[in-house]
């Protein structure tokens, strides 16, 4: 990888992680629980049915903020943008794409 290549992912994964840091501050606010009292039954349903898809979303925006964190820290190392299983590099595009990958496609597939 190129050092223009690997700032410009870094580019990427800085921009990646303002995002997803916003995201999970909106996840956090919306998967707070909601007083039931002023809600009817069919509501509660509705409630209970986004809290959860919320949750999911929150839990998996948090794993890959980890992820990131994790790829910017060793971004300067010499095997960043190997795979850990084949040893090959990982394409570009999928590095833009993933900046977190850790894996080959072929590997991951």
């Amino acid at each position: 990888m190129t050092s223009a290549q690997k700032t410009e992912v870094k580019h990427k994964m800085i921009a990646e992680l303002n995002r997803l840091t916003q995201e999970i501050v909106t996840l956090e606010e919306v998967t707070r629980p909601v007083s039931a009292e002023d809600m009817d039954e069919i509501t509660r349903m509705d409630s209970i049915v986004h809290k959860s898809v919320n949750e999911a979303a929150l839990a998996a925006a948090k794993t890959r903020l980890a992820g990131l964190e994790y790829a910017i820290k060793r971004i300067d190392e010499p095997k960043f943008g190997c795979c850990i299983d084949c040893g090959e590099k990982i394409g570009f595009a999928r590095l833009l794409a993933m900046p977190e990958t850790v894996r080959c496609i072929d590997c991951a597939s």
